[in-house]
């Protein structure tokens, strides 16, 4: 493991990982949760439940483990990258609450602005880097994207906007929520929601896609081989583009794929249930070191480097082997704790 009990004292002790993110090869980054508060916490409380945000530098002997503060006063968070006129790490929450950090500095943002044209109309649901730029969608349709500090560009466009009546209806609201995004270039997005609900935006407009099912969709990774990968419900998987679509795996799985990633010329989907990757058209479930099996939960790619990360640990893989970063059972045996 290269964190040291001292860096896990110091900084994970306590806490359970909830998302990582690449900013590139030479920095990983985490979002962390207090394990007792969590077991306390309330919908009306989730604010008051501490948060961390933490920086690891894999390729710095002298300093591998930056902690950069104690946060509170924010809902459920996810941690993201942004390479576009800047070179930072961006956590945001649900609510819309911005912290960066990078370059020697940290800030609280102002929260990204609210509005039936956006950048949000909703809660935000997963934040993404495609192409150097950090994307959020989320609640009513809401996309955007971030060009600096306190800068977001509305990608709402002409996706419709839920009316009064709508929100009395769960399904159409459900179906209004973009739960990923991806993209081959800014000019050709892919978002997935609710039901079967696919949206394309070639940078201007947006259009919905006829997809072959109603199951609810979770996850979308536009891949390195030209295709759009799907993940619903159970841990289903489906691939296509444009109008032409087929399903790879029908799933029968308890949880549906969180994450799904084009890494080292293949697919990696994960859940907290483990690790699969795309061989011969069939989903096959990577046999993993029981150190790094335990990671599986959140999976980030950029810079030619895959980070796996959950609640019990995490990993990293540079194109031909895994490196484990750190794994809390064991870290928790060794300190006797």
């Amino acid at each position: 493991m290269v964190i040291t009990p001292s860096d896990y004292i110091d900084v994970l002790k306590g806490f359970t990982i909830t998302d990582c993110a690449v900013r590139n090869r030479d920095c990983f980054t985490f979002s962390a949760r207090n394990i007792e508060e969590s077991a306390k916490a309330s919908a009306i409380s989730e604010q008051w439940v501490g948060k961390r945000y933490v920086a690891f530098y894999p390729n710095d002997e002298s300093d591998r483990l930056l902690f950069t503060g104690f946060k509170t006063g924010y809902e459920r968070i996810q941690v993201g990258a942004s390479q576009y006129r800047e070179n930072k790490s961006i956590c945001i929450d649900s609510s819309g609450v911005v912290y960066s950090a990078g370059g020697g500095s940290e800030e609280d943002e102002a929260p990204i602005p609210k509005s039936k044209d956006g950048p949000l109309r909703g809660g935000v649901r997963r934040i993404r880097m495609i192409d150097g730029m950090l994307y959020v969608v989320g609640g009513a349709h809401s996309a955007c994207r971030r060009r600096g500090p306190n800068d977001w560009e509305s990608l709402c466009l002409d996706l419709p906007v839920p009316t009064r009546r709508d929100f009395d209806n769960v399904d159409i609201i459900e179906n209004m929520g973009f739960n990923d995004i991806d993209g081959f270039a800014p000019d050709d997005l892919y978002t997935v929601a609710g039901r079967g609900v696919v949206w394309h935006c070639d940078g201007t407009h947006w259009h919905q896609i006829a997809f072959p099912s109603n199951m609810l969709l979770e996850s979308v990774c536009c891949a390195g081989d030209g295709f759009v990968y799907i993940g619903a419900q159970s841990g289903a998987l489906f691939r296509g583009r444009d109008k032409h679509w087929e399903m790879l795996e029908r799933g029968n799985m308890s949880l549906p794929f969180k994450d799904i990633v084009w890494h080292a010329g293949r697919l990696w989907c994960t859940s907290d249930y483990g690790l699969w990757t795309l061989e011969e058209d069939q989903l096959v479930r990577v046999e993993l070191p029981s150190d790094i099996a335990v990671c599986a939960g959140n999976l980030s790619a950029a810079d030619g480097v895959m980070l796996m990360a959950g609640a019990h640990g995490a990993a990293f893989h540079d194109g031909d082997d895994w490196q484990l970063i750190f794994n809390a059972f064991k870290m928790e045996q060794a300190l006797g704790l």
